[in-house]
């Protein structure tokens, strides 16, 4: 019997194509995959990495030139597929922590290179907390002039990154509402180059330092702000809205609360690795339960599904009743397509979804941060 490599690699290829990863692309990617002749982990990862970096050198190549012959939107695109590829590399869990750092500085690089060529302003800060600086990205939804602008705060989960954001701050953008984009403990440039790892105290402390730099700022109305996470970032909203109950939204797109999860459920490269141990505090599963304290009165939307294998139906009503003001819920029945019964993950019902979802959930937002 074949090896169902496409099923082992579903958690990977979803998320790539959350991100934006060229369908095309993927599909040759793991055609590649399905070739080897005798299947291991370590050929695996050499054929998936080896042939994202054909495909970065191409579409580098191509947004050089571009930019070259002054193609403004032509080296923009290429630049973002550049991106979208190194993210694909960056969702392999490698155990070489030298080599994730080396495939993190390319995507924290063509990222980048990427926001230089689109025409809405975009900047880089780094925000104090107890835990210490926190990277970050404050996406304006055009250039930045206003006197004020309502903002929205989003929140990813263990092995994300603020680059993978863009996805939630695109919508939101689109509707005139300024973003920022933060690496929360454990996640992106904060556990790569900060060492700060995911716990609750460090969660609440990044919490803290996000919200005090927001009202510091001049030009963002700290009476317009909001919360917005999918997966682990979906529990870190409710919780930051716990923390700052005068923000006016928080959308939780199926949020995780690790500690309401089974641990036979969580995966086990979650939980065991090099590059697992880097990302979590010594106590994380205990330190994880404060962020579960308190409820919200703030408008609340959550969308969930049936189909979550680490968030049970029992486990998110335990947190949609948290939520004391007014909400609403999106239960997403679809059943999901990248998956097997061992290796479905907690994103899969609801991210294959996000096309669509997205427009509700920043139109929700939207009515309570500019009243539309």
């Amino acid at each position: 019997m074949k090896w169902a490599i496409r099923d082992l690699l579903n958690p990977v290829v979803t998320r790539s194509l959350l991100y934006g990863a060229n369908p095309f692309d993927v599909e040759y990617i793991l055609k590649q995959v399905d070739a080897i002749k005798a299947m291991s982990g370590r050929k695996i990862q050499a054929v998936w990495l080896g042939e994202w970096e054909k495909k970065i050198q191409r579409y580098q190549a191509l947004a050089e030139k571009a930019q070259s012959a002054g193609n403004r939107i032509s080296a923009r695109a290429y630049a973002k597929l550049v991106a979208e590829c190194n993210y694909a590399c960056f969702m392999i869990n490698l155990e070489d922590i030298e080599r994730k750092t080396q495939v993190y500085e390319a995507l924290e690089k063509s990222y980048a290179q990427y926001l230089s060529f689109c025409n809405t302003k975009t900047e880089y800060v780094e925000i104090d907390s107890a835990c210490g600086k926190i990277p970050a990205y404050l996406h304006f939804p055009d250039d930045g002039s206003q006197k004020s602008y309502p903002c929205v705060v989003t929140y990813s989960g263990i092995g994300s990154c603020k680059e993978e954001l863009e996805m939630l701050a695109q919508p939101l953008k689109e509707r005139g509402i300024a973003v920022l984009c933060p690496d929360m403990p454990g996640a992106g440039a904060s556990v790569i180059h900060r060492g700060i790892r995911c716990g609750g105290e460090t969660l609440d402390n990044a919490i803290d330092g996000i919200y005090a730099y927001l009202h510091g700022r001049e030009d963002i109305d700290s009476d317009r702000l909001g919360n917005f996470g999918l997966c682990m970032g979906g529990g870190y909203a409710f919780r930051a809205t716990v923390r700052n109950p005068q923000a006016k939204a928080c959308v939780s797109l199926f949020p995780l609360f690790i500690n309401f999860c089974k641990l036979d459920s969580v995966p086990i490269w979650m939980k065991k690795g090099k590059w697992a141990s880097t990302q979590y505090c010594d106590n994380f599963y205990e330190s994880m339960k404060q962020i579960e304290e308190g409820e919200i009165t703030s408008d609340f939307l959550m969308v969930d599904s049936p189909d979550d294998n680490w968030m049970t139906p029992e486990a998110s009503n335990r947190l949609y009743n948290k939520a004391t003001g007014y909400k609403e819920r999106i239960r997403i029945d679809e059943k999901p397509s990248y998956v097997s019964e061992e290796t479905i993950m907690h994103a899969m019902p609801v991210g294959e979804q996000y096309h669509w979802v997205k427009h509700q959930a920043a139109d929700f937002i939207a009515e309570r941060l500019k009243g539309e």
